[in-house]
């Protein structure tokens, strides 16, 4: 039951990787590409359109664009993260709900902004994710079925 959980936790895990990388190669495709003149009036627009934060000034495409990419490298690196554990720690996703639980809890909410923001790519790679870390929080008793330790 233990190599089931554990399996599924780094398909989980995997699945958030292949998200950020996936998004860093696809902002990668779409600055190569070449604008078509709708989008390059939008985003000459985005980038005149000046926001200030805290004192920082940003353009509207800085700040798109930077949020982007922190977000593709926080999932990254939060798979890498879990594959490591998984790897070096396997006790955290076999013997114990808790990191398999936030793995779950956390793909189910960025699935949900995902739906409703998002194209269909990170949408079943977070539904992978989403049932990946359900089957490995699945393959754990729960915790009133096991043995008290003596």
């Amino acid at each position: 039951m233990s190599r089931r959980a554990l399996t599924s936790f780094r398909i989980g895990a995997w699945a958030w990787v292949i998200t950020g990388a996936g998004h860093l190669a696809a902002e990668g495709a779409l600055a190569l590409r070449p604008a078509d003149p709708e989008a390059a009036h939008v985003l000459t627009a985005m980038s005149e359109y000046r926001i200030e934060v805290v004192g920082i000034a940003r353009s509207l495409r800085d700040l798109d664009r930077g949020m982007s990419f922190v977000m593709a490298a926080a999932l990254i690196f939060g798979g890498v993260v879990c594959l490591l554990v998984a790897r070096s720690a396997p006790d955290l996703v076999t013997r114990s709900r808790s990191l398999s639980g936030l793995a779950l809890g956390a793909s189910l909410v960025v699935l949900a902004l995902s739906v409703g923001l998002l194209p269909a790519p990170p949408i079943v790679l977070f539904t992978v994710a989403c049932a990946a870390f359900g089957w490995a929080l699945a393959a754990h008793p729960a915790p009133a079925d096991r043995p008290t330790p003596v």
